[in-house]
């Protein structure tokens, strides 16, 4: 049960329909999706790791909103970890590796055709994820899922644009065949452009009238400091 109150909050954040700095009440929440708060708070603090929300004492959570800031902070963080990554997989990199990373982007493709935005994003988390782990670093694979959880909810935001999820496949088969061609520069090259382009998005978009409304109001929360 906690799972798919996690699932449908974490979907509703991604989306929009939660917008950013909105209060979320266990009380009106636990009512709305027809659940104990027991399984509410255990939720809230399932995609509070994710990064998608925060959680303050005795006051509830609410929807982050994190400011330019510390969103060029986290991606500029990213982008060095993932560089480091690069440079450990073309030294570490078999064949048996690559046809795992091979498999991962097939099952992804095929997800894509049949639309289950949840599935993308799992395949996508797996993609990324046995990049990691064909490096053979494990320090390095606890950095990189440290801060991609901290810009989850900036990474995931941008799939609900037309062809991003496309674009996110186009990079992984980029990222392949800059490791078949034993290419590191091409392949920082693909990761930089994938691991930004969430980020400028987030930033334009912060900069419109209807995002500016939207953090304002928090449709009609209250802010919890």
């Amino acid at each position: 049960m906690t799972d798919l109150v996690s699932k449908t909050l974490e979907m509703a954040i991604l989306a929009g329909k939660l917008k950013p700095r909105e209060r979320l009440v266990e009380l009106e929440l636990s009512s709305k999706l027809k659940v104990s708060r027991f399984h509410i708070r255990k939720a809230f603090h399932e995609i509070a790791r994710k990064g998608l929300i925060e959680l303050f004492p005795n006051k509830g959570a609410r929807v982050v909103d994190p400011s330019e800031e510390e969103v060029e902070d986290m991606f500029f963080v990213r982008l060095n970890l993932e560089f480091l990554a690069a440079e450990v997989l073309m030294k570490k990199i078999t064949p048996a590796k690559l046809e795992e990373i091979k498999r991962v982007q097939t099952e992804y493709r095929k997800i894509l055709k049949q639309g289950g935005f949840e599935e993308m994003i799992l395949k996508n988390e797996e993609f990324h994820q046995t990049l990691y782990e064909a490096t053979e670093n494990k320090f390095l694979q606890e950095f990189l899922h440290k801060v991609r959880n901290v810009t989850y909810f900036l990474r995931y935001n941008a799939y609900f644009l037309p062809g991003r999820p496309q674009k996110s496949a186009n990079d992984h088969q980029c990222m392949i065949r800059a490791l078949e061609q034993r290419d590191l520069q091409k392949l920082k090259s693909v990761m930089k452009n994938s691991v930004l382009y969430p980020m400028n998005i987030y930033l334009k978009k912060r900069k419109t009238p209807e995002y500016v409304e939207s953090r304002t109001e928090g449709r009609g929360g209250k802010k919890l400091e």
